[in-house]
């Protein structure tokens, strides 16, 4: 055949080139789709086709309405959704301008939402732009070709294009396809003039964009009329009479975060113009604010304005950032957003806050609105301190450290401390605050006893209460009680006791706020050192980047699940800091997500875990300065705790006879001076390290090395706030402990007479110290 025929949004096209006005294309106006339509009859007089609902019947009855629409007052429509006589238009006169009888046509409200386009729902499978053209746009190419108002059409300009009668100068606007939808069977109760001209913007400068990108196949074919037409009622058909809602409107009506991933187009640059299409620097010293760093994105429904931050206002600047380009945008926020708000309102008031880990550039052919599919993460080596929010990133977890509790005190200020530190002062606090209770509790009784129920004298309850408190024998005098008083004295009793013990409860409140005892506010919060993945297809010379996040308020699950040496996907990351190549986040326990990475997966990048081992006391040496290392040893000696400033510290000194051959009044590698340290806080004098420990085989991990003692010979470690202690070898992270332990352990058994010796030189260094340590 030589006529073949292609499906393509539910019709049919040729393949053939048309011919001029013989065909009028059509675009659907879900972003990138389009659609062929084909006119049942060439128009000598320039005249428009028939706006009514015969617009979409099928090319075998093309002559029975040619016919019928050259009859003057009269329209024959084949429509299922048919109007009674009386709702019947006069017909096109070819003698006069179509302009003209479409200016005089009065909206119409119908009774009940009739259906409109013939387009939706769609029966067969939508082909989609890149599907059509398969080539980007280009555009370069044959534009002198291409009318003026074409080449700059931008939504400024397409809000005040109008079609112009090949009869008369009569326009066509906004308007005319407001009434021209009325007489097609939209409800004016549904569509106001303020919604046509929305989406008539909208469709011209996307049927407009069309021809610009692709001269060679649209060039003077979409944007017409009827295109339009169409393009409106398909709308008209999904927004109101199936309630199908944009991107840009769900999040503006509340019903979707707009956090959401989506796909939208800058539609607005600058301020008070627009450039041409295409990439435009843009200054940012305008009026010397931040107004530049304002644009205005589509989902091609509806638009909102977007604030910039400054990474993305310096792209705007140099011109990365342009008109018409396609965004996708993740872990975006609402500024100005109080409730649910008509996109018409909203470009007043609310605004999406955009930041760079959170926008990406996508390809031209991306469909705008929702993202169905998750978006890739963003590579850890490029996320910006400053850039806002990471939806999503992997990461190669390489240490997990104990769970912290940070106390925000009356003063402002912060003091963190470890699980056992805090159940030590969660402890005291209890007990004072029992103290103060008891106090109150003793007083408020004595009070009772001596002025009881002098604020119900009136009562009769009251009064059977005192004959009681002054009868000789109360029980006689309750047994001749009649039922009523029986039940007056225990409700006025009951009365009584509510009422002390409210006052009790609001006396020891005062006193313990008055003691400075009130609600403690403790967060507990988890630190996670990771790194970035390297993937085995693009290696890097330079060393993967570093991270520590702090996870606030972790979840049970994460402080169960978390496993070092896995790699995960996280969501829900913010920046706060980058020092000396690490960077710093932050994330909250209840919107971080940590998916694990399939074990298949991880073989796509490179290794980045070396499992913890323990460290002897002989090979400390070779760890580098500054850095963690974990060890099991015998604790020789405790220290007494002294104060230096705002702490309050203790030296712990161990071995584990690694080195107990060379164990000499001159050589003391064999010994490990580890300094803990506690904020002073008021009159918790509480030590940081439990002096019983002395004479055990203890376990010590995440201690970081400092400069050796060259005076002493000893090899010098600090415990921080992630450091930590334990017997117990059973939890997670503390196996690789286990057996060196028992090692260390079997050796301190046999080896008194080294260890006495250790401990005696200990003694001395301590009383030689000038700082008492």
């Amino acid at each position: 055949m030589s006529n073949l025929k292609r499906p393509f949004n539910g019709l049919t096209c040729d393949r053939k080139p048309p011919k001029r006005n013989s065909y009028s294309e059509k675009v659907d106006s879900s972003e990138n789709t389009l659609q062929l339509k084909i006119n049942p009859a060439k128009r000598s007089n320039g005249a428009l086709v028939d706006i009514t609902n015969t617009m979409n019947i099928d090319h075998s009855e093309s002559k029975e309405h040619l016919g019928e629409k050259r009859r003057l007052r009269r329209i024959s429509s084949v429509s299922p959704f048919k109007k009674p006589r009386t709702s019947f238009v006069t017909p096109l006169n070819k003698n006069n301008s179509s302009v003209n009888v479409l200016s005089r046509l009065a909206p119409k409200e119908p009774h009940c939402k009739q259906r409109v386009s013939m387009r939706y729902p769609l029966q067969v499978p939508r082909a989609y732009l890149k599907e059509y053209v398969l080539q980007p746009p280009s555009l370069k190419k044959k534009l002198e070709n291409l009318p003026e108002y074409v080449r700059k059409m931008n939504p400024i300009a397409a809000e005040s294009y109008t079609f112009t009668s090949e009869v008369r100068a009569d326009c066509i606007g906004p308007e005319a396809f407001y009434c021209m939808l009325s007489q097609s069977g939209a409800s004016v109760q549904h569509m106001t003039k303020e919604w046509v001209s929305n989406h008539y913007k909208w469709i011209v400068w996307k049927l407009a964009s069309y021809e610009r990108c692709y001269p060679a196949k649209f060039a003077g074919k979409l944007l017409t009329v009827s295109n339009v037409l169409e393009e409106l009622r398909y709308r008209y058909e999904r927004e109101v009479n199936h309630g199908h809602r944009s991107s840009i409107k769900k999040i503006l009506d509340g019903d979707a975060p707009p956090s959401s991933m989506m796909v939208l187009c800058i539609s607005f640059v600058g301020k008070g113009c627009y450039p041409e299409f295409g990439k435009q620097p843009v200054s940012l010293e305008e009026d010397g604010n931040d107004r530049a760093s304002q644009v205005e994105l589509t989902d091609g429904w509806y638009a909102v304005k977007a604030r910039l931050d400054e990474l993305l206002s310096q792209k705007l600047a140099l011109g990365k950032l342009f008109l018409g380009q396609k965004l996708r945008i993740w872990g975006a926020r609402f500024c100005g957003w109080n409730g649910p708000v008509s996109p018409f309102e909203a470009s007043q008031t609310v605004s999406l806050v955009l930041h760079t880990n959170g926008t990406y550039r996508c390809h031209w052919a991306e469909r705008l609105g929702f993202c169905k599919r998750v978006g890739l993460p963003l590579a850890f080596r490029c996320i910006k301190g400053t850039g806002g929010a990471v939806p999503s990133t992997l990461v190669g977890v390489t240490r997990i450290y104990p769970v912290l509790y940070r106390e925000r005190l009356r003063t402002g200020s912060f003091v963190v401390r470890s699980e056992r530190e805090e159940a030590k002062a969660l402890q005291l606090y209890n007990q004072r605050r029992d103290i103060v209770a008891e106090g109150i509790i003793s007083a408020s009784q004595r009070e009772v006893e001596f002025d009881v129920g002098y604020d119900h004298e009136s009562e009769e309850g009251a009064r059977l209460m005192k004959l009681l408190e002054t009868a000789a024998e109360p029980e006689v005098l309750m047994a001749g009680m009649s039922s009523k008083q029986l039940t007056s004295f225990a409700s006025y009793k009951a009365k009584l006791e509510a009422m002390r013990q409210t006052n009790m409860q609001k006396s020891i409140e005062d006193a313990v706020e008055a003691a400075g005892l009130s609600e403690r506010e403790v967060t507990p919060f988890l630190r996670v050192r990771v790194v970035g993945l390297t993937s085995n297809c693009h290696p890097r010379e330079s060393c993967p980047r570093k991270g520590l996040i702090t996870i606030w308020n972790p979840t049970q699950k994460q402080t169960l699940e978390l496993c070092e040496g896995l790699a995960y996907a996280v969501g829900g990351l913010v920046p706060s800091s980058s020092d000396s190549g690490i960077l710093y986040l932050q994330a909250r326990g209840a919107t971080n997500n940590w998916l694990p990475m399939s074990p298949l997966k991880m073989e796509n990048f490179a290794p980045f875990f070396t499992p913890r081992s323990s460290t002897a006391v002989s090979s400390i040496g070779e760890v580098p300065l500054s850095s963690e290392f974990d060890i099991a040893a015998f604790v020789v000696y405790v220290g007494e705790v002294y104060r230096q400033g705002n702490q309050q510290k203790q030296w712990v000194f161990v071995t584990d006879g690694s080195t107990s051959e060379f164990c000499s009044e001159e050589s003391l590698d064999a010994l490990l001076a580890i300094n803990f340290c506690l904020p002073c806080i008021g009159l918790d004098s509480s030590a940081p390290v439990n002096s019983n420990i002395a004479g055990s085989v203890v376990g010590f991990c995440n201690l970081t090395k400092r400069s050796k003692d060259q005076v002493n010979g000893i090899w010098v470690a600090e415990a921080t706030e992630n450091s930590d202690y334990f017997l117990s070898y059973d939890r997670a992270g503390r196996n690789h402990l286990k057996d060196v332990s028992a090692s260390v352990l079997k050796w301190a058994n046999t080896s008194s007479s080294i260890i006495e010796k250790l401990k005696e030189r200990v003694l001395t260094i301590i009383r030689n110290s000038k700082d008492g340590c």
